[in-house]
């Protein structure tokens, strides 16, 4: 007994924060990690990727590394100003894509490098694999992987299906899988229903501003 009480208090001593840090609408991990910044076309996006404990917390919702990596990690900070980098990269790529824009041989040499490096080694947690990454080189081994993800798609076939959210300043990415790539938005429940609530609130407008206007006479 006493020894599962101890197990037990030990794995929920392991409970990783569950505080979402970035919704996974994309389709794809390289895509996903560009969209760990709101409004990202905006002047001044809104950053999701605060510190070291943000980045691994999301690595861990997209289950890019297990748990038991993320508190192994966290003991060991690491500048945030590379990752947030990367990602950006991966965004302009992306967006360039997205909107049929000449794309920066520079940003995409720039990714290939940060993906040249030594991947982490592999751990198995009841026989699911995850990325088990050194606690020296963490950073590295991790923006190695994500660069790599991105790589891979945009020299797949599928870059052609990425699209770019038409929620104003939005600016999400996904890949649109849709049949006609009909898709417009990041998440329907979000972008989606401002946009069908704007469309409404213009279609009723107008008549509503006349019928006042009349009876006012």
């Amino acid at each position: 007994m006493t020894i599962t009480k101890k197990a037990s208090r030990a794995s929920r001593a392991d409970i990783v924060p569950p505080a979402l840090v970035a919704h996974q609408v994309a389709g794809h991990i390289a895509l996903d990690f560009c969209n760990t910044a709101g409004e990202h076309l905006a002047d001044e996006p809104q950053e999701f990727l605060l510190d070291w404990e943000s980045f691994l917390r999301w690595s861990t919702q997209i289950a890019l590394i297990g748990p038991k990596s993320y508190f192994d990690l966290l003991s060991s900070p690491e500048p945030i100003g590379k990752i947030v980098q990367l990602r950006e990269v991966i965004y302009r790529v992306g967006l360039a894509f997205a909107l049929g824009r000449r794309v920066s041989k520079h940003d995409v040499r720039f990714i290939r490098g940060c993906a040249d490096v030594p991947r982490p080694k592999i751990e198995f947690r009841n026989d699911v694999p995850r990325w088990c990454p050194d606690p020296v080189h963490a950073s590295e081994q991790l923006c190695g992987v994500l660069a790599g993800e991105a790589l891979s798609l945009f020299c797949s076939p599928r870059v052609g299906r990425i699209g770019v959210c038409a929620g104003g300043k939005c600016g999400w990415l996904f890949l649109d899988e849709s049949r006609g790539k009909r898709r417009r938005w990041c998440d329907m429940k979000d972008c989606g229903s401002r946009a069908k609530a704007r469309r409404y609130y213009e279609t009723h407008k107008q008549p509503a501003l006349l019928e006042r206007s009349w009876n006012a006479r």
